[in-house]
């Protein structure tokens, strides 16, 4: 049910197109579309952008994650969907996602062999449709080029999680061994097959991939590989290739995570969606992220809210290697700043509940919503004054079109003005 109910979400997003426009205020539009010259890549590829929902309004002290398809027309829009979701309900941390249109995505793998992979064919029989060798081009494009241009247009930081399916699943497991730094976080489907081709006849992908590890043992990251396992079912070797990986990264378990599975129920490509949903599980554990109970719990510790909640994210951010912040503002959550800095206003407790609306104005200094909220709060506390200056700064940072605020904050401005 939990798939299908995200599923439902999908259609939905998609029929309204709400949350999964690219973004187009730049100079560098092509069309739809974002694209920069490349001297690794003669076809240059274009490329889509979708920030987090509070990315405009949020200050410059806030980074996120970069998560990089190659398949933009099959995952992005699922990846934005299911992303922008979890980071929206303070289940993961919010992430900005780039999405390459490639125009050949068979080009991107390095140049395999059938080997042990079970595909049809000699084991030395070359891929040429599937793995057309230009996977070092790509890997160029990605460090030398695309990357530093979004580190200097978004708020990016440096832990990145690759997304592949199929074909470009073969150059993500490439780029293990290739290029180890490239990405933190590999996200692979319809890939145990792909665990079984070779650069040469004889050996595996796993063979390569436990070579760069024995180079360097300490290396951390995230690996989850999976298929659809009717598939498994009709070619066996994929359970054994499976277990091979297993063993193969078993000595590196403590700094490098791996999880290879095979779903049920889903086919080649619908088996990406409930994939993702496990691959991001994995990475972000729903013991730790799923924290809407968690804040609640925070306002009964006694008069340290605030400190609570950061040191809990401080757990969070040294889990991931990367800061993770609370979210300022959810729709219907109570897992955020605003939920239970209201919570404590409510309760009386203003000196913690200004402590939240404060940090929330810190970190989202041109929200109209965090201003009003500490302005009711100092109206309060009797401090009318203070109250009125927060309201008026909070009635010029108010979008033109929400009347309804307007009407409410000059209200309150004329209210307190004649006292």
């Amino acid at each position: 049910m939990q798939f299908v109910w995200y599923i439902l979400f999908f259609i939905a997003t998609f029929c309204t197109q709400a949350s999964v426009k690219p973004i187009t205020e730049t100079p560098l539009i092509v069309g739809k579309t974002l694209s920069i010259s490349s001297k690794y890549i003669k076809e240059t590829p274009n490329f889509d952008v979708y920030l987090p929902s509070d990315y405009k309004t949020t200050s410059e002290k806030r980074t996120y994650p970069l998560v990089v398809t190659l398949d933009g027309w099959l995952v992005s829009e699922a990846t934005n969907g299911i992303l922008s979701h979890l980071g929206d309900t303070a289940s993961m941390p919010q992430a900005i996602i780039v999405s390459i249109h490639s125009h050949n995505r068979f080009a991107w793998g390095p140049e395999l062999y059938v080997s042990n992979s079970g595909w049809q064919g000699e084991k030395s029989d070359r891929l040429e449709g599937f793995s057309q060798g230009r996977s070092q081009d790509m890997i160029n494009y990605l460090q030398k080029e695309l990357f530093p241009f979004l580190k200097s247009q978004y708020r990016i930081n440096d832990f990145r999680i690759f997304i592949g399916a199929s074909p470009t699943a073969a150059f993500g497991l490439h780029t293990l061994n290739a290029a180890p730094n490239l990405f933190n976080a590999h996200f692979l489907f319809a890939a145990t097959d792909v665990l079984g081709l070779g650069y040469t006849p004889d050996t595996t992908m796993i063979d390569a991939i436990a070579k760069s590890f024995e180079k360097n043992p300490d290396r951390t990251g995230y690996l989850y590989a999976a298929s659809a396992k009717r598939e498994a079912e009709r070619n066996p070797v994929r359970y054994t290739l499976a277990k091979q990986l297993r063993e193969a990264l078993a000595p590196y378990s403590k700094t490098f995570k791996l999880k290879v599975e095979h779903i049920d129920d889903y086919g080649h490509y619908p088996m990406i969606v409930p994939g993702l949903l496990n691959a991001i599980g994995f990475v972000f554990p729903r013991k730790d992220w799923d924290i809407g109970a968690k804040f609640i719990e925070f306002t009964n510790n006694g008069n340290q809210t605030l400190t609570d909640i950061l040191s809990h994210y401080q757990i969070l951010s040294k889990q991931v290697g990367f800061d993770v912040y609370p979210n300022l503002n959810l729709n219907n959550n109570a897992a955020c700043i605003r939920a239970i800095a209201q919570r404590l206003r409510g309760q009386g407790r203003y000196g913690e509940a200004d402590a939240l609306f404060n940090y929330w104005i810190s970190h989202s200094p041109s929200s109209a919503s965090a201003v009003a909220g500490l302005a009711v709060s100092k109206e309060l506390q009797g401090e009318a004054s203070e109250a009125l200056t927060l309201y008026r700064k909070a009635l010029t940072l108010t979008e033109p079109e929400n009347t309804r605020r307007k009407e409410w904050l000059t209200d309150k401005i004329e209210t307190l003005t004649k006292k």
